[in-house]
């Protein structure tokens, strides 16, 4: 699914180029000097740190090259101010020195960044939306909670230690209507954390229905064979009472809930917006789930009033994150108005992709309140 360059091949590259920059750094550390009159000390210890760094940046999904990344980057920022504060002299090359600590700001602002990151992880929140629609609805009234990339894995923010908390602020939403968006399990997740969380589910009550669109996780093969198969996991979602939508639509009290086929697992070979919808837009409201933050307008013109995608984290690591899935999604996070009558809300995750660390986006549940105005 994903080309060998961008894989591996990319990933060693800037692993090199991060140790070039990191071994020349640490050579200018004051430390060091008492060190000079050893040549085999004084260019092998950082070397050994460089591969120490190394070591744990080695996975090129891993935390480790995350946080160095950030010690990097924090370095070339620091020499660019460094140089800049010795061009103007004076007060200001004396402030820069006593502020970059001779090299060891770039540690302490890496373990800070570490430690927000992980707090903003593991920190679940319900975000809220209220809207209106013209159209009728059970009761005049409509809530949808979203359950979106939750990733289960001891590692990662999502696990089965954390489902009293789960279960808890989703029945706190009262929700009429129950919607997974995809990447709920990945190749990652173990069959204790897959059973946990399908029984999860299946004590989980929504008047309308519990639903299930697939990601491009869920089913995914490519970095290891997944503990379940399509069938293990039909079945228990059947046995939790969660409909899987694929490429197809359900009427249950005048709301429709269209689910589409994730884009990036099909290859984009999916029904098109309007092949699901041919007849347009109708006096029904149409709940759109689509894993993936795309074909907006498409889906709007469609019939779609309400839509809700995953996928995107919120970016979760900055600036990485944000780049990478502004290149191939319409929108990174929150609620984006399409056309004149639909709203696509895009959720940052109920867990973490890897690991417990985010410096972008919610870790988070979307509670989407829709009342028909009168």
């Amino acid at each position: 699914m994903y080309h060998p360059f961008f894989q591996f091949f990319l990933p060693r590259v800037g692993q090199a180029a991060l140790a070039v920059v990191l071994y020349l750094n640490f050579l200018q550390m004051p430390p060091l000097e008492w060190l000079a009159p050893w040549p085999l000390l004084y260019y092998g210890l950082p070397l050994l740190l460089v591969a120490l760094l190394g070591w744990l940046a080695r996975d090129p999904l891993g935390l480790g090259i995350v946080l160095v990344g950030y010690l990097t980057a924090l370095y070339c920022a620091g020499n660019l101010a460094g140089f800049a504060a010795r061009l103007l002299g004076g007060p200001v090359w004396q402030l820069w020195r006593a502020l970059w600590l001779d090299g060891l700001t770039p540690w302490l602002l890496t373990a800070l960044i570490w430690w927000r990151g992980r707090h903003r992880a593991l920190h679940l929140c319900t975000t809220r939306y209220r809207l209106t629609t013209e159209k009728p609805l059970p009761g005049g009234k409509l809530t949808i909670v979203q359950v979106s990339d939750v990733h289960p894995n001891p590692a990662a923010a999502m696990h089965s230690g954390r489902i009293p908390e789960l279960r808890a602020k989703i029945e706190a939403c009262r929700p009429d209507l129950l919607v997974f968006t995809g990447d709920i399990f990945d190749e990652y997740t173990e069959p204790e954390e897959f059973a946990a969380f399908c029984a999860l589910f299946g004590q989980l009550q929504a008047p309308l229905g519990k639903y299930y669109v697939l990601g491009n996780h869920d089913l995914f093969h490519h970095w290891r064979e997944p503990s379940f198969d399509r069938a293990a996991l039909e079945q228990a979602m059947a046995k939790a009472g969660v409909r899987i939508l694929e490429d197809t639509d359900v009427l249950v009290q005048g709301v429709r809930i269209v689910g589409r086929k994730d884009y990036l697992y099909t290859g984009g070979r999916r029904f098109t917006a309007a092949e699901l919808q041919p007849e347009g837009p109708d006096d029904h409201y149409t709940v759109w789930l689509d894993h993936e933050p795309r074909d907006f307008k498409n889906a709007a013109a469609a019939g779609a009033d309400l839509i809700l995608s995953g996928h995107t984290h919120g970016g979760q690591v900055w600036p990485a994150g944000a780049v990478g899935m502004a290149a191939r999604n319409e929108r990174n996070y929150g609620a984006k108005r399409v056309g004149a009558r639909c709203t696509a809300i895009v959720s940052g995750g109920t867990g973490t992709w890897g690991y417990r660390f985010r410096t972008q986006g919610k870790t988070e549940l979307v509670c989407v309140t829709v009342e028909t105005r009168r």
